[in-house]
């Protein structure tokens, strides 16, 4: 008696079990696959039992939902086109009135500088004749005393000294008349200047608050038009995912309407090869299922004992062979 061969036959036989089943699993995919597409192509055109309209019922109602979810997504996409649209045209008309704007700031930041140039040029002008005025009191007064002291003196040498302190005395009056006159006068432009720099600087605030309220109404305006684009397009991939959710709910019927059609031998119309390849994959199906239930017969005539002590003396000498072998490469 072999005692290997019981156990090969039959090792062999599960390994060829497992490859069929493999085949099988993707073929009945496949015919899933085909019943639906038959059922898709044909399903309006015959007439079926009361388990099968169910199905057909069904259908009719996803393709319902479904028309109503797409209207549904379609007036959000016509909705997201006008807010990106109204977004858009926002934009330009803010670009514009922005631009408008600044212009309008920066003709007004020229005269307001000018005005600001033109009274600090009037407050230094005060300043030095309000300076230049107390010079002349000190200086008249330390003239005088040099005049009397020398005239004190009686010093003919110093008769043109005296002389030109003289003179200097009565310039001095003159003068400060002269700086005093201009002091007058510019201190009577600095209030005319105060108000027309007042003026620009209010009316440059104007613009200037104007264009910053315009840029602040924008952003607020674009904020919320990008949540409600936001908001509509998470509604929209919603129901996206509901159509979809619906498209694969489909399946099953098809599949039950296909298996109907092609039990019924009716053919699609317009696409007779449909449920030839229903046909031909069943057939396929049929013939690994007799290969499988034909392995498992034989697998059932098997001597189970004989099996049994096949593969036991088989992995005994997969053990010493494997011993074997980790005892060689432990020795090198």
């Amino acid at each position: 008696m072999n005692y290997f061969a019981p156990g090969l036959r039959e090792l062999a036989r599960i390994l060829l079990r497992l490859g069929r089943r493999l085949q099988l699993a993707w073929q009945q995919r496949q015919l899933a696959h085909v019943e639906s597409q038959l059922g898709l192509l044909g399903w309006q055109q015959a007439d079926y039992d009361h388990g099968t309209q169910r199905h057909v019922d069904r259908l009719t109602d996803y393709e319902r939902a479904q028309v109503q979810l797409t209207n549904q997504s379609a007036a959000l996409g016509l909705s997201i086109q006008d807010l990106e649209g109204q977004k858009k045209s926002e934009q330009a008309e803010f670009e514009t009135h922005r631009v408008r704007c600044t212009e309008a700031s920066a003709k007004l930041a020229g005269p307001v500088t000018e005005s600001e140039q033109a009274l600090a040029g009037q407050q230094r002008e005060i300043a030095g004749l309000e300076a230049r005025i107390a010079g002349l009191d000190r200086e008249v007064i330390s003239t005088e005393q040099k005049y009397r002291a020398l005239l004190a003196k009686g010093d003919s040498a110093a008769q043109s000294d005296v002389l030109q302190l003289q003179q200097r005395v009565i310039a001095i009056p003159r003068e400060k008349e002269e700086c005093e006159g201009r002091l007058k006068a510019t201190k009577a432009l600095v209030p005319r200047l105060e108000m027309e720099l007042e003026q620009r600087r209010a009316m440059l605030a104007v613009e200037t608050e104007g264009l910053r309220k315009l840029e602040k109404d924008f952003v607020e305006s674009g904020e919320k038009l990008d949540r409600e684009i936001a908001t509509r397009k998470r509604d929209k991939q919603k129901l996206e995912r509901q159509i979809n959710s619906l498209e694969k709910s489909k399946a099953q019927p098809y599949r039950e309407i296909g298996r109907a059609l092609a039990d019924q031998r009716i053919e699609p119309v317009n696409q007779p090869e449909a449920l030839t390849a229903v046909l031909a994959q069943r057939e396929k199906i049929a013939a690994q299922e007799k290969v499988l239930a034909e392995s498992l017969r034989d697998s059932a005539q098997e001597n189970r004992q004989h099996v049994w002590i096949s593969w036991l003396l088989l992995l005994l000498i997969l053990i010493v062979l494997i011993g074997g072998v980790w005892l060689v490469l432990r020795s090198k």
